[in-house]
């Protein structure tokens, strides 16, 4: 059989100041951000000019063609030779 265990007396309850009950606080007012609908827009309108510009670019390198990158053709030509 399993020996048996003393338990320790509890100790008296200290006497002193009660604790003042603690003020409820106002829950904090909480600002919601832009819609996701928003968001989405500006990062898809920025994806799509950022694919324009590679677009052209990579079109300028290779055949000297396109709006913003079309010198980008003169000067591989010269590097390569």
């Amino acid at each position: 059989m399993a020996a048996k265990r003393k338990r320790k007396a509890a100790k008296p309850a200290k006497k002193g100041k009660a604790r003042a009950p603690k003020a409820d606080k106002e829950p904090k007012e909480v600002k919601p951000g832009p819609p996701v609908e928003s968001v989405v827009a500006v990062v898809t309108g920025l994806m799509l000019i950022v694919a324009l510009l590679m677009f052209d670019y990579a079109r300028g390198v290779h055949y000297g063609e396109g709006m913003f990158f079309s010198a980008k053709y003169d000067e591989a030509q010269s590097s390569a030779e």
